[in-house]
């Protein structure tokens, strides 16, 4: 059985690469691209993964408010969750309304946690 392909969408390298190391020691082929445009490319090619991980506030993007729907769009039918430091009240005047999301700085755990659950309700 082959692992299953976890995309993530993460400028930051620090981020990026813990959280591929997490992923992978737990069984899982993570997928790590820098921004919404390289997200793009691969869903061009009908490229698709179990589940699907993004920063907030990530380059290439529309914008916070819109990320979650372009997601979507490019990727429809797989499960979303987004990453940030940004407080729910700022998320909220932002007009981000995502219910799937990772607060920074999460615990490794809880990073696994969210993925199992995208996993199991997509």
């Amino acid at each position: 059985m082959s692992a299953e392909i976890i995309l993530v969408i993460e400028d930051d390298v620090h981020i990026a690469g813990l959280v591929g190391q997490v992923l992978r020691e737990a069984g899982y082929a993570p997928e790590i691209v820098r921004d919404v445009g390289a997200a793009r490319a691969l869903a061009a090619t009908g490229w698709r993964p179990a589940a699907l991980l993004s920063d907030l506030m990530i380059s290439g993007s529309q914008g916070p408010d819109r990320l979650h729907g372009e997601l979507v769009a490019l990727f429809p039918g797989v499960p979303i969750a987004l990453m940030t430091g940004v407080t729910p009240k700022r998320r909220a005047a932002m007009g981000v309304d995502h219910d799937r999301v990772i607060e920074k700085p999460f615990e490794l755990e809880a990073l696994l946690a969210a993925v199992s659950d995208l996993l199991a309700h997509p």
